[in-house]
């Protein structure tokens, strides 16, 4: 809530830079206020019903959408909206159905409770038995990611193991790793606690090596997942809140410089041809592009990407403005023959269909007919957003379709029960990882792809992440001699 009104402020002194600026009125500036204090009244009614679905769409909202109207009132730059005509006009349609979009989402979440009595994981009576099997699990998943090109050529690995790859990939093992990190956090050994922080940590640093932008944010919002299936909110102690404060200008300033060079590393790998981390030339582009970002450190220069990358406004708003030219690419046998070719086939196609994500730039771009083959070439994918999805599928005919993707995904996440703690914490990260995915949404399809290893996984690796429960000591006149007994 505090956050949310710093923003509001941020966007009521931006309304002095709108006044001609190509993207945002006026208007604009008001109904991003009404956003904020849409925002704040959920936040106000979730303090007495917890709900992490609540927290988290606003999280989103919040971060990404309202912080993006400021920001474009500053620096009105966008790499979205030169892709078509586009003027304030569409900016307020936008926002005008967002608004309406999350009254159906907030009553969705609203008409079904969470009990009391599950809003807490207790692990008091349980404790980790595989800590080191979980390290063995994340190295290995490490080592396939950044160095697998050193055993097989790219495009030439096994079937199988490709295969497999898709189930060890470190956004799957390292989630796992996190929530059992969190869940056991009290009863792991000091040592196997800073070995698993420091290979989470490590696999951030080498994502962003080769080329991605979101690594650390990547890392937050997991920690926030884990955190809100454990636990149904996040607290803070003050003095831990005033640190967070305190330190905030530093993460910025972690955050705008590992966008400039992963964003350069990108780039550069690319053109090498790298598939798999070379950490001398990845550290070397790193070099470099932090001394170019030394060279270009003024902040007209430097901020208008970051702000670009990070307004998801701009995908929805954009999608919302000219459904009709997107409208070929939303259609339910589209999805179909994504869901096919990219998770149900394996090694080949049917329908030489990409993902609804990567089949964007084939019309905006004018590629002509959309490909996979083609997108293996240049891969490029484009963020849809929740409004900008659902709206290009059923225009405002979607709003009740909001309304059932809250109710039933959170009557899903109440219903959850299972008697180990861990299995309940990862069912539970799996419901609201797919809420978040959502939120953002590269695709539906894109959505199941990324679920189903996930899914899978939880009974996969049961083996590594194994935890045995304890009987509590009996209570009693006679407990002491019965702990001995026992």
């Amino acid at each position: 809530m505090g956050f949310n009104f710093l923003v509001a402020c941020l966007v009521a002194y931006g309304s002095s830079y709108a006044a001609n600026n190509e993207y945002i009125d006026q208007e604009t500036i008001v109904l991003a206020l009404v956003l904020g204090v849409q925002t704040h009244v959920a936040l106000q009614i979730e303090r007495r019903r917890r709900d992490p679905f609540v927290t988290l769409l606003a999280f989103t909202t919040i971060f990404y959408f309202s912080f993006r109207i400021f920001t474009l009132a500053i620096y009105p730059f966008s790499g979205v909206f030169v892709r078509y005509t586009y003027g304030p006009q569409d900016s307020n349609y936008a926002l005008i159905f967002i608004l309406v979009a999350n009254l159906f989402l907030y009553a969705g979440f609203l008409v079904v409770k969470l009990p009391q009595s599950r809003e807490v994981i207790a692990s008091d009576n349980w404790r980790p038995i595989t800590p080191s099997r979980i390290v063995g699990l994340m190295m290995a998943s490490l080592i396939y990611a950044y160095f697998s090109a050193i055993f097989w050529a790219p495009g030439d690995e096994p079937r199988i193991v490709s295969l497999l790859g898709i189930f060890i990939s470190p956004p799957v093992i390292l989630l796992m790793a996190l929530c059992y990190f969190i869940l056991f956090r009290r009863s792991l050994g000091k040592r196997v606690a800073i070995t698993i922080a420091s290979l989470i940590f490590l696999e951030v640093a080498a994502h962003t090596l080769v080329g991605s932008r979101s690594g650390i944010v990547t890392l937050i919002q997991n920690a926030m997942v884990a955190v809100l299936a454990v636990a149904s909110c996040i607290r803070f102690k003050k003095r831990n809140f005033l640190l967070i404060c305190a330190f905030s200008p530093i993460l910025v300033t972690l955050l705008v410089g590992t966008f400039a060079i992963s964003t350069y590393n990108r780039l550069h790998l690319n053109m090498e041809g790298a598939s798999s981390l070379d950490l001398g030339q990845a550290i070397q582009f790193a070099g470099e592009a932090s001394a170019q970002l030394g060279e270009n450190s003024e902040l007209d220069i430097v901020l208008p990407p970051v702000f670009d990358r990070a307004g998801f406004f701009d995908y929805s708003a954009e999608i919302i403005a000219h459904s009709d030219q997107y409208r070929e690419a939303f259609s339910l046998s589209t999805y179909a023959k994504s869901i096919i070719d990219n998770l149900l086939t394996p090694g080949f196609d049917i329908y030489d269909q990409p993902k609804i994500s990567n089949e964007l730039q084939f019309i905006y771009g004018d590629l002509g007919k959309p490909s996979k083959e083609m997108v293996t070439e240049a891969y490029h994918s484009d963020q849809f957003g929740i409004y900008g999805e659902f709206y290009a599928l059923f225009n405002w005919a979607s709003l009740p379709l909001f309304f059932l993707t809250a109710a039933l995904l959170k009557r899903f996440y109440v219903r959850v029960r299972r008697e180990n703690p861990f299995v309940l914490v990862m069912m539970r990260v799996i419901v609201l990882s797919v809420w978040i995915k959502i939120i953002d949404s590269y695709g539906l399809d894109w959505t199941i792809i990324e679920t189903v290893p996930l899914v899978t996984a939880i009974y996969l690796y049961t083996f590594f992440f194994r935890a045995r429960r304890f009987r509590a000591p009996p209570v009693g006149p006679h407990s002491f001699m019965s702990a001995i007994r026992a």
